[in-house]
């Protein structure tokens, strides 16, 4: 967890305490998890050990003055002593929201969530990503910045202002879903660490179905170009470089009946290359399946990329992500899930089994199988290729 961070929390968090407020929140989870590999590792310094168990904690704290302005506090911490860095965690927001009747403004350390496909959003651009965390890229890191968000009349226009740039997580050393085969031991950034970025976003409604957004950034690439080092007796670390890009987006969403049709398209300009890419996706859901009382819902995605070799690698450049969902809709909220990436390139597959049920009043008891099947040659998931597991997890909420 960085100091820079570390003090914006701890002020945001004096703030909090000193100022009155008169709603306040706090919520949270306490969980252990167990991560089973059937095959060695891949890389002789990973951890070679079945079973890799860790415990994690993380707080969420919500409070409004009298005044009307808000604060919000989100905080994640692991514990997990076989891997590279036993104790792992970071500030995930940390945010005063002042709201007026035209526009709210929010600073701190912020946490934004652009697009609209499930698997992976091509226009999310303000956060980095936590690839240590979540191998799959769903765990993102805080960024600090601030936004002005103004409303105009059914839409709304949003301006954003962030600096020090934070550099992308992977695992490393010890660890297990390791995509590289030896450490990053330098971070370089084109303006620095602390020049500014700037984006902005503007979402509107056509009729009562279709959502859309246009969005515009100026910074730094949230993924490096990796430049491998070598020396006589072979490869021995990465440098990761951070280029200034220019990136523009478009989200659209439609609505129809119980199926939503999803899309988004960039065009990116910098790091190595100019290249237009993006996904579209259809989902559907069937209430009261087969007569009973769960939900059914089918998805699917395709997405595409004309970047070249030079610019930095990334998942979903030629690949197809299907799945379905079972809700039970009972008591104890059972799920079951089936997900698969098929790369069209490097025909390897990615299939993720998920389960879980409510166990305990406030707990929650979750259960994944992760294969991954030919990925050899894929330069995505070729580091992973040894490292299906099978995952027990128990949360406690409160």
């Amino acid at each position: 967890m960085s100091k820079d961070l570390s003090t914006a929390f701890l002020g945001a968090l004096a703030i909090c305490c000193l100022l009155p407020v008169h709603a306040a929140s706090v919520r949270g989870s306490v969980g252990v998890e167990a991560n089973l590999y059937s095959d060695a590792p891949l890389y002789d310094e990973q951890s070679n050990n079945d079973v890799l168990g860790s415990s994690y904690a993380d707080i969420n704290f919500a409070a409004q003055s009298e005044s009307g302005n808000r604060y919000d506090l989100s905080a994640f911490a692991r514990i997990a002593p076989d891997r590279q860095h036993s104790v792992t965690g970071d500030i995930r927001q940390a945010s005063v929201w002042i709201s007026q009747a035209q526009a709210d403004y929010k600073f701190g350390v912020l946490s934004e969530t652009w697009g609209m496909l499930e698997a992976w959003s091509p226009v999310d651009i303000i956060n980095q990503r936590d690839m240590a965390e979540d191998f799959q890229g769903k765990v993102k890191l805080g960024q600090p910045g601030a936004v002005a968000a103004f409303k105009l009349d059914d839409s709304v226009l949003s301006l954003y202002g962030t600096t020090y740039a934070r550099e992308r997580r992977f695992g490393e050393g010890k660890d297990r879903l390791r995509i590289l085969p030896a450490p990053i031991v330098d971070d370089d950034y084109e303006r620095g660490r602390w020049a500014p970025d700037f984006a902005a976003r503007y979402q509107f409604r056509l009729g009562e179905s279709i959502d859309i957004a246009i969005s515009q950034f100026k910074g730094h690439d949230r993924e490096p170009v990796l430049q491998a080092l070598a020396d006589r007796n072979g490869l021995y670390a990465f440098t990761a470089d951070y280029q200034t890009i220019e990136q523009t987006g478009l989200e659209a969403q439609y609505v129809y009946g119980d199926s939503v049709f999803k899309s988004e398209v960039i065009y990116q300009d910098g790091a190595e290359d100019s290249f237009f890419g993006g996904g579209v996706g259809a989902e559907t859901s069937f209430t009261s399946w087969l007569g009973g009382l769960g939900d059914l819902t089918l998805y699917a995605e395709f997405y595409h990329d004309d970047r070249s070799d030079r610019a930095p690698v990334t998942p979903f450049q030629r690949d197809v992500f299907t799945g379905v969902r079972y809700s039970f809709n009972d008591l104890n909220g059972q799920m079951l899930e089936l997900r698969n990436t098929h790369d069209l390139e490097w025909q390897s597959n990615l299939i993720d089994l998920r389960a879980s049920r409510r166990m305990f009043n406030d707990g929650v008891l979750s259960l994944s199988f992760i294969k991954i099947d030919n990925a050899k040659k894929d330069p995505a998931l070729q580091g992973f290729r040894n490292d299906g597991y099978f995952k027990i997890g128990y949360a406690w909420y409160y």
